[in-house]
């Protein structure tokens, strides 16, 4: 049997050129991609159990409650130093533990290290005007805050939200300071997805040519309308979830765990970089 050849209609054999109209998403693809990177953030929390390096994975094995005084004592130290060569030091071994991380490491500790000093140093810019010694000063702010904030960061990398929230009990802090953490993060996360899934929509709506009465300035206003509505119904369902489970806002102390090795070691180091401080 000879098949039939059917001969195409003449406005389907037309070439046509797609030439979408050049518009700005430049503001709205920085606005998901910094979304995109901080849910990742908040979901990891431990980044270091996921392809850390070798120093920030030995730094997870330590106890998240030795840790967290270990950094407090490292940032009290920063703080109240004086010294120059001490500085350097905690500088130094910031920067060793930073330039060990992978590329997502050092996205998370060092790149907002480094912008807090940029905004320390313009900050106290005005200080110029007062001297040499208004200078010097200006310049350990700066580097104490790029070494505090290294410090945090880096205990967020090597630490999961749930083993800080544990290690905050262990303290014995109060269980509204828990709370307020752990459902800051939870809506971080939540609320941040859906702010994000809204931002891939306009881009999506906006694709080429906008439609008639399109305003992307109209479509960050409804974002934010929409955010604040979700965050509304999250709280309500947060309150129902609480009355139904019998939650009273007290938060179980977790089983002790013993002392090992590598919290003594870790313990040993931070209490010789106490003694450096008071003695350099």
């Amino acid at each position: 049997m000879l098949m039939a050849i059917a001969e195409l209609p003449s406005w389907l054999a037309v070439e046509q050129r797609y030439e979408p109209a050049g518009a700005r998403h430049r503001v709205m693809q920085k606005n998901v991609l910094h979304l995109a990177s901080l849910l990742e953030r908040v979901r990891l929390g431990g980044g270091a159990n996921e392809g850390g390096s070798m120093v920030d994975r030995a730094l997870s094995c330590v106890s998240a409650p030795v840790r967290l005084v270990g950094m407090f004592v490292c940032v009290l130290c920063v703080c109240l130093t004086q010294s120059p060569l001490y500085l350097m030091l905690m500088a130094a071994t910031a920067l060793v533990l930073v330039a060990v991380r992978p590329v997502r490491g050092l996205r998370a500790t060092f790149v907002p290290a480094l912008a807090t000093a940029g905004f320390a140093v313009v900050l106290a810019l005005p200080a110029l005007l007062l001297g040499a010694s208004a200078t010097d000063a200006m310049l350990k702010i700066a580097l104490k805050t790029f070494i505090n904030v290294s410090f945090v960061l880096g205990v967020s990398w090597t630490l999961t939200w749930s083993r800080m929230s544990a290690a905050l009990k262990m303290l014995r802090l109060p269980d509204e300071v828990i709370f307020t953490f752990d459902m800051a993060l939870k809506h971080i996360e939540v609320l941040g997805r859906t702010a994000h899934d809204l931002c891939e929509s306009v881009m999506l709506r906006s694709v080429g040519r906008a439609p008639e009465g399109f305003s992307r300035t109209d479509s960050i206003a409804g974002i934010m309308g929409m955010t604040f509505i979700k965050a509304m119904e999250c709280s309500h369902a947060m309150d129902e979830a609480m009355l139904c489970r019998g939650f009273a806002g007290a938060y179980p102390a977790p089983g002790r765990s013993g002392f090992g090795w590598r919290d003594a070691v870790y313990a040993a180091v931070v209490v010789l970089l106490a003694v450096l401080c008071a003695v350099l």
